[in-house]
């Protein structure tokens, strides 16, 4: 049986320059829609080496140029997370680099009639498994890079990232990588990827940090000394996924799927100030299929 490697569940950012960038820009869901992420940096003014562009992940899939995104993305050095739809496309890519190099698109097909396939949301008819082929590899590199959980360094140290959310009662470092990028609410089981079940994460998040910013050892008092991530902390958090919900900016969550391969927009979120600013989208994709 072939299982893809883990992502990498955590990294904590530094910047790299003499002096830190002037803003940081978070952009949502793109899924492959480059004439937009064009436009919306072009919309907030975005400069080369002194801005900082960070995707909450899902840069490819539904939309038509996700190769595209992947470069650009890859051209601005922008920091991203792993989106669930990436997360497929890289599970792709090292099935075919591996067990299936030398198949044929019809042997493939036929493991898929016959359920041999090593994931159940392997379709060979989906745009994943095309991206998966067309990934040059140095662009297939950089989306394989994306951690699940992004840290950030000083002064946003209270903020993270994640493209579906984190479960309030673990610590970052024992979050599972795969209910990060797939979960939209907290049901009688634990994270799930519905909405019908259960609570919206970010509730149960933002009851969790009024708990723990009243404490007399909040990390909100000590913002200079070097968090540990095995506990508990108090952090903000800004993710995507949930276009079904839209724009959710909330006291301590920023959901920034707006929407935009389903013709709504595409956001950014701008430190610091906490601006956003949006452009309008096409829709290239039936809203049903909203996973």
């Amino acid at each position: 049986t072939f299982h893809a490697s883990e992502p990498t569940l955590f990294v904590k950012q530094e910047f790299k320059a003499e002096s830190n960038p002037t803003r940081l820009i978070f952009i949502g869901d793109i899924h492959g829609c480059i004439d937009q992420f064009n436009s919306l940096l072009e919309e907030v003014q975005f400069k080369q080496g002194e801005d900082q562009v960070v995707l909450v992940g899902d840069l490819v899939a539904k939309g038509p140029s996700s190769i595209e995104v992947v470069q650009k993305a890859r051209s601005i050095n922008a920091w991203c997370v792993r989106g669930n739809h990436d997360d497929r496309v890289i599970r792709w890519r090292e099935f075919l680099d591996g067990p299936a190099k030398g198949l044929t698109k019809d042997d493939i097909s036929a493991l898929e009639d016959s359920d041999n396939l090593p994931y159940s949301d392997f379709k060979v008819s989906e745009i994943h498994f095309d991206i998966a082929q067309q990934l040059a590899v140095d662009d297939f590199a950089f989306l394989q890079s994306f951690p699940v959980i992004m840290a950030l360094p000083t002064p946003y140290t209270e903020w993270v990232i994640v493209h579906g959310g984190l479960d309030a009662s673990r610590a970052v470092l024992e979050q599972n990588s795969d209910n990060c990028m797939t979960m939209r609410n907290i049901g009688p089981n634990g994270p799930s990827s519905s909405k019908d079940e259960g609570v919206a994460w970010f509730d149960i998040w933002a009851s969790k940090m009024k708990v723990v910013s009243a404490l007399p050892s909040s990390p909100l008092s000590s913002a200079s000394s070097e968090i540990d991530y095995s506990k508990v902390n108090f952090n903000k958090i800004i993710y995507g996924h949930d276009a079904g919900r839209g724009l959710q900016i909330h006291e301590y969550t920023k959901g920034l799927d707006s929407r935009c391969v389903y013709g709504g927009n595409l956001t950014a979120f701008i430190l610091p100030g906490e601006q956003l600013a949006s452009v309008g989208c096409i829709n290239f994709v039936d809203s049903s299929n909203d996973d």
